[in-house]
């Protein structure tokens, strides 16, 4: 599954480069046409990429909760989840270690009064 959502996200951002380079090229055939200015072509692309990065953004959003939910339904442990499971295991060695210490203290009894 993990080389899945790596050839995934690999496409995405293949896709993404593609796509910018195509509107950068498309863009640069209109100011050579003097469809559109050069200042109005920065422009214009600028825009575009913004959108393209917030649509990109959104895209990664929609995929994380996406693999959450797949994640929770096939019942898998969360990095969360194993942390959480660590630092309890390190709380209780530690009550263990101290439980130890105290048991093996030997108990000091008070010397003989002779009463």
């Amino acid at each position: 599954m993990r080389e899945w959502m790596k050839k995934g996200l690999a496409a995405s951002v293949g896709l993404a480069v593609i796509s910018k380079e195509r509107m950068e090229k498309i863009v640069r055939e209109m100011v050579k046409r003097g469809e559109m200015t050069p200042s109005a072509s920065k422009e214009l692309l600028e825009n575009l990429i913004a959108r393209g990065e917030q649509e990109q953004e959104q895209m990664d959003q929609y995929l994380r909760e996406r693999m959450t939910k797949l994640l929770n339904e096939m019942n898998i442990s969360t990095r969360e989840d194993i942390q959480r499971l660590e630092q309890q295991i390190r709380l209780l060695e530690e009550r263990l270690s101290r439980l130890e210490t105290k048991n093996s203290t030997p108990v000091q009894e008070e010397p003989d009064q002779g009463y």
